[in-house]
This record gives C-alpha cells, sequence and structure tokens, in this order.
C-alpha cells in the first residue's frame, strides 16, 4: 500500500475555534510592530513574525512571550480539541495500515500535543531534550516497519526549543528547559523558523530539514535518501492536505510545500496512480486557496463548521479499511512519552 503524506496548517486549530493568528493580532506589542505590513498579508502569521523580527530582538522576544502564553493557556484546554482529536485517530487508524507521515505548519503545539500524547505518533514529546540522531533513528525504525505515523512540526512551535549554536539538541517545553552537557543556551524555534522568513529555512531549522527531506523521499517512487534516512523502496505517497491555505500569490510562492508541488506538477514527476486530496474550509469563502490546488490536481474536498473529521475519514476511507487501532511508539522514544508534562 502506498505511503501518505498528510500536510496541515493552523486550519485543525480553527477548526476548534482556536485562531492563534486572531488572538496575537489583538495583543498590542504585536499589533504595533506590524502596522506596516501590507493588508493582504496580515491573515499570515509568518508574515507578522517576520515583521516583528525586524523591530529588533527585544521585541520579538516579548512577542514570542506572547505566543507562548496563548498557546499554553489553549494546551491545557485540550479536551475541548474534537476536530484535533477526531483528526489524528484517523491518522492514527490509517497508521495501521500503511506509512503515514503528518507534516505540520501549526506553530501551537496542540498537534505535537495530540499526534504525540495521545496517539504514539513518532516525534519527541514534552519533557526532556532529544538529539537529532535519537529523532532520525526512532523514524528509521517506522520506516522499516513500513506502517505507523511520524509527526513532524515543519516550521517550529511555541514549545520547541533548539540548542545554540547547532541547534542539533532539540526540547519541547514551557516552562525552564532542561540544562544540556555543552549546550548552555536555548533557541526558540520559531525564531530560527517563521520569524525569519522562509528563505534557506531547511538549512536554519532541523525540523524543517527532516519533514521535507521526507516528503522529496516519498512523494515519488525511486526518490534519493536524506537526512540521513533510507527509504525502502515504494510507491510514490498519496497526498493530503488538512488546513492549509495555499495560494498562488507572492506571499506565498517561496514557501516550501508550494515551491515543491510546483515543481512536481511542471517536471511531470506526478505519479498519476497516487491520490492528491485538498481539505478546504468553504471553498466559496476561500477561492484562491481552493483553486490553487484545483490547478495542481488535487481533488478538493469542502468542510464546514464540525465537518473536518468527517471529511478527513471520507478522504482516508478511498485507500483504507476503517478499522481501529492503538500504534506503538518507537522504542527509541517510547520512554520519553511516560515522562511528566510540563
Amino acid at each position: 500500500m502506498r505511503p501518505l503524506i498528510v500536510i496541515s496548517g493552523q486550519g485543525i486549530a480553527r477548526a476548534d475555534g482556536f485562531n492563534l493568528t486572531r488572538r496575537m493580532k489583538a495583543t498590542p506589542r504585536l499589533a504595533t510592530l506590524t502596522a506596516d505590513v501590507r493588508r493582504k498579508d496580515r491573515q499570515n502569521l509568518d508574515a507578522l513574525l517576520e515583521a516583528c523580527a525586524a523591530a529588533g530582538p527585544e521585541d520579538l522576544v516579548s512577542v514570542l512571550q506572547d505566543l507562548r502564553g496563548i498557546c499554553l493557556k489553549e494546551r491545557r484546554a485540550t479536551l475541548r480539541k474534537t476536530a484535533h482529536h477526531g483528526t489524528f485517530a484517523a491518522l492514527a487508524e490509517a497508521g495501521s495500515q500503511r506509512l503515514v507521515a503528518h507534516l505540520t505548519t501549526n506553530v501551537d503545539g496542540l498537534t505535537t500535543t495530540f499526534a504525540v500524547r495521545d496517539f504514539a505518533a513518532c516525534w519527541p514529546p514534552f519533557g526532556a531534550p532529544v538529539r537529532g540522531d535519537e529523532i532520525t533513528a526512532a523514524f528509521q525504525e517506522v520506516l522499516d516497519r513500513g506502517t505507523g505515523l511520524l509527526h513532524v512540526p515543519l516550521h517550529g512551535e511555541a514549545g520547541l526549543l533548539l540548542s545554540e549554536p547547532d541547534g542539533e539538541v532539540l526540547q519541547t517545553c514551557y516552562g525552564p528547559p532542561r540544562a544540556v552537557d555543552g549546550h548552555a543556551s536555548w533557541l526558540p524555534s520559531l525564531v530560527a523558523g517563521p520569524a525569519s522568513g522562509v528563505a534557506d529555512l531547511e538549512r536554519r531549522l532541523p525540523p524543517a530539514r527532516l519533514g521535507y527531506a521526507l516528503f522529496d523521499a516519498l512523494i515519488a517512487s525511486g526518490a534519493p535518501h536524506a537526512a540521513g534516512l533510507r527509504v525502502p523502496e515504494h510507491a510514490a505517497a498519496d497526498l493530503l492536505v488538512v488546513g492549509y491555505g495555499a495560494e498562488d500569490t507572492p506571499t506565498r510562492n517561496a514557501y516550501p510545500i508550494e515551491s515543491r508541488i510546483e515543481a512536481l506538477v511542471a517536471a511531470g514527476r506526478r505519479d498519476p496512480g497516487a491520490r492528491w486530496t485538498a481539505l478546504v474550509y468553504r471553498p466559496a469563502e476561500n477561492p484562491h486557496t481552493a483553486s490553487w490546488y484545483a490547478e495542481r490536481g488535487f481533488v478538493v474536498a469542502p468542510y464546514d463548521d464540525d465537518e473536518l473529521v468527517r471529511a478527513v475519514r471520507q478522504a482516508l476511507t478511498r485507500n483504507l479499511p476503517g478499522a481501529r487501532c492503538t500504534p506503538e511508539l518507537a522504542p527509541a522514544l517510547r520512554a520519553r512519552r511516560d515522562q511528566p508534562h510540563p
């Protein structure tokens, strides 16, 4: 069975009523620092954070403290996040049948909470520091098995810190980070990620490097191995996009996801046997996003309030039986799952 790549954005959080961009725009600090951002870019949180970074490191740190505080409060109310929970339940079921790689640009950390804590996705849970090679080794176990759920926060997230200067040790926490020998300081992943812009993102941010290498290796058969991963022979992966607002505008054409899809289509490397599906919230209200996907060969499936989980399951059951499962966490990361959450 073909692997499945799932790309998600802040649309999952919005389906649960949590609009991080709107919350941040309501904070006095961000509102002041982004007054000159073009109107059409003001719904793009990445563009807002990049504008804050241009104001200077002290202002950016203050904005990111606001963001972390908002996300921590929201994370403590996870029992109300039915769209998140239902989406990952469906992906975990799919992972019992084939390899599922969930790559998210969601920066609030809620997707990681559900994927790892509740559905045993392969990614370090909240708690202790973990080296990049440990993550790669755990991913390799899942790749070799051919089934399971991988999870990567592509652009960083509120609670994810990187060791300085190389960023090769990661730690997700909302309290004080744990000390690591040889790494005296930590850098918020959002500083190395969206606050610094999308250009050269994969060089600066280890999760982006890992996640996009995984995308490249799975999206087409016979793709080269990358980022220390050995990918067994496979058919080209199916692609499911959930709540990711790709648009054909100057603000998006440099994004790694859009540029990769463009390149695949332009080069004729899209496998006609692979199914590409985009779940778009109210396409009539978001026509640019819907048309962007449709013009590039996606099946565009709409969803409305309280319909995201149904839409995800409908997209998956075209290829998979609906059996329930409880997937196993990769041994290299299993012990970390059981540590107390901050």
